[in-house]
């Protein structure tokens, strides 16, 4: 088993824009490894570049760090090793640095002014017939 830590090392975050539009779509990447990843004892450190985007163009943010890989294992060094070599991050350090930057842009995104880069949330719809129990419901999430 291995723990991952994320370290920033940059954050950009910039309102392009006074006016907020009715929509903003978002566009969040995560490109990890950024560059070369590299050892050093007993961990890897893995960089990683986040971006968010709107469209239109209303926030821009950009966060770079690294995910800090630590295991005492040694096959499960050089098993990580592999995987970095073969471009296969494994997905719990890929689940990692992403609910942490998404985390961080949320908090930008507030301070910013702008609406929080959120992914796709359940829609409320309501309900116009009757359940079997013959209630009528007003909403169903």
């Amino acid at each position: 088993m291995f723990t991952v830590s994320v370290q920033l090392s940059s954050i950009n975050a910039e309102r392009l824009s006074e006016n907020l539009p009715p929509k903003i779509q978002f566009n969040v990447n995560l490109a990890l490894p950024a560059s070369n990843p590299y050892r050093r004892n007993n961990k890897y450190l893995i960089p990683f570049t986040f971006t968010v985007s709107s469209m239109p163009p209303v926030v821009q943010i950009v966060l770079k760090g690294n995910a800090i890989v630590i295991t005492t294992d040694k096959n499960e060094l050089e098993k990580l090793k592999k995987d970095i070599r073969n471009k296969k991050i494994p997905p719990p350090i890929m689940q990692a640095v992403f609910t942490n930057m998404l985390a961080e842009s949320i908090l930008l995104t507030r301070s910013l002014g702008v609406p929080p880069p959120l992914p796709g949330l359940p829609q409320i719809q309501s309900m116009q017939s009757r359940d079997k129990t013959g209630q009528q419901p007003s909403t169903v999430i």
